[in-house]
């Protein structure tokens, strides 16, 4: 956890850098104060119990005499010398079976004579303020006597006897003052150096991150201003290269911004002629488009005069001949009457299709009754259907009786689709469904003719566009009726929409919406 904030990616590397060297330095101070505390703790004690030892062992010595003689004031003087060193509490001499020969000094009631045979200064009991010392009081036996050889006497193998034991209470009072003065003086010694490493520390990464700062200072800058600034180049090594790495990307920037805005300048200006050009052109085919629309316009008037004359005299020749009988030219005449209403169609067309792209075609919105409507429909399209041996069948499936559209339009676009129904049909099935909802009334023209390709759904709407537009193509038509048929649904806020299949047949969906409906 502490590692983690150290290093955290929202500090500075100066930061993080001091942090952790002075982190370092800290445990490595406490460990080395620890080991120097530790290790002049053992100095002071091995000094002192060397001590305690020998004024022990030197008691022995003295009570020598003492404990042969059984003379108690040779070992009260020896004692009292014994005492007068500061560290010594107490002293007491003992026989050789453990009884209490002499004590002198504060000797604590609870310790009692340790009853084991020991040959050498030792440690019996240690307290946390003293130690119990005790060491065997020895004398050489006589060598006079005539068992013992010169040799044996040289060669020490003489045995010492132990005739009783001294006993010291050695304070520790000293080794505890020491022991706390030295962990006091290693504690300050530790705090002043980590103090003052981690001045020097400081001072020495401030120096040495300055550079490091001011490059990142003025990376920051040019970030929020956008300006290409250029960094001082000081400091370390490192640091300096990173500088002039970064001054010779500012440099190459600004050169790229320089050859960038004489870019735009340039494309800014053939931008403009080209827009000046595309203005021109686009003033031009609007100029010419609305030419041709009034050129349309006045050319389909001016046909439709003479062609609707010649379909009038056709009539009246056609009655004449029928009254003289003559049924051979009554046929010819059939075939100019149907030719001349084909290309009344077609003039008819033209000038729908004109007025539409002038905008000048207009919706006359009134109050049409369904049921009259099917009815001229189906008296217009069953003749029609049976030219080809196909049935014609109207499918009423509404909750309304009147709708607020244009009659006319809507009528041409529903006999429009179901003549094209009944011509791409061969002996099938072509029927009208009506049926609305709550917002809409639609019209399903189905058939079971020929069909369309989904890449023909996708034309299908377009002007002089045709299923099939080879010289050799079995259907004649101009391609107009269809795209008529979309604007002029469009117009009344509709929408209409084709799915087929190849030689199954196709379904053309018209919607009108009631929003005026009763």
């Amino acid at each position: 956890m502490l590692l983690n904030s150290i290093f955290s990616s929202n500090r500075s590397i100066k930061s993080q850098v001091i942090s952790f060297m002075v982190i370092a330095i800290t445990l490595m101070t406490i460990i080395i104060s620890f080991v120097t505390n530790t290790g002049v703790k053992r100095q002071y004690r091995e000094l002192m119990l060397k001590n305690a030892f020998q004024i022990t062992e030197g008691l022995a010595k003295q009570v020598v005499f003492s404990l042969l003689s059984g003379s108690e004031q040779n070992a009260q003087d020896a004692m009292n010398q014994v005492l007068g060193f500061e560290s010594v509490l107490a002293a007491r001499i003992l026989l050789k079976n453990q009884e209490i020969f002499l004590t002198i000094g504060n000797y604590p009631a609870l310790l009692k004579p340790e009853t084991a045979v020991i040959n050498q200064t030792v440690i019996i009991i240690e307290k946390p303020h003293y130690w119990l010392i005790k060491t065997p009081v020895k004398v050489v036996p006589d060598s006079t006597d005539g068992d013992v050889n010169e040799f044996e006497l040289d060669t020490n193998a003489v045995k010492e006897e132990i005739i009783g034991y001294a006993e010291v209470i050695y304070s520790k009072e000293h080794l505890i003052e020491a022991q706390t003065q030295v962990t006091i003086l290693i504690s300050l010694v530790g705090i002043f150096s980590v103090i003052l490493l981690s001045i020097i520390l400081r001072l020495g990464l401030l120096k040495l991150f300055t550079p490091l700062g001011q490059l990142a200072s003025t990376m920051q800058q040019a970030k929020n201003s956008g300006e290409h600034l250029l960094a001082k180049v000081a400091g370390a090594k490192e640091i300096r290269n990173m500088a002039s790495a970064y001054n010779n990307m500012m440099t190459v920037l600004d050169q790229q911004e320089n050859d960038l805005i004489s870019h735009r300048d340039q494309l800014e200006q053939e931008v403009n002629i080209r827009t000046k050009e595309l203005v021109e052109a686009r003033d031009t085919a609007l100029t010419a488009s609305r030419h041709k629309s009034e050129f349309m316009a006045n050319m389909s008037h001016e046909l439709r005069t003479p062609i609707q004359s010649i379909i009038g005299y056709s009539e009246l020749v056609t009655e004449e001949l029928e009254l003289e009988g003559n049924f051979e030219l009554i046929e010819d005449m059939d075939k100019i009457g149907k030719n001349s209403q084909r290309l009344l169609l077609l003039i008819n067309s033209l000038l729908d299709l004109a007025k539409i792209e002038a905008g000048k075609i207009e919706i006359n919105i009134t109050e049409v009754l369904l049921t009259d409507m099917l009815e001229n429909i189906k008296d217009t399209i069953t003749p029609l259907s049976q030219t080809n041996g196909n049935t014609f069948t109207v499918n009423a499936n509404f909750q309304i009786k009147h709708l607020f559209t244009d009659k006319e339009k809507l009528e041409q676009v529903l006999l429009n689709l179901l003549s094209n129904a009944c011509k791409f049909t061969q002996n099938g099935e072509v029927s009208l469904n009506i049926y609305n909802d709550t917002a809409q009334l639609y019209f399903d023209i189905k058939d079971s003719g020929i069909g369309l390709s989904k890449e023909q759904q996708a034309y299908i709407f377009d002007e002089f566009r045709q299923v099939d537009s080879s010289l050799t193509r079995k259907f004649s038509g101009t391609g107009l009726g269809l795209a008529i048929s979309k604007r002029f649904i469009e117009l009344m806020n509709g929408h209409i929409s084709v799915s087929s299949q190849l030689n199954k047949g196709s379904t053309f969906t018209i919607s009108i919406p009631l929003a005026k409906n009763n």
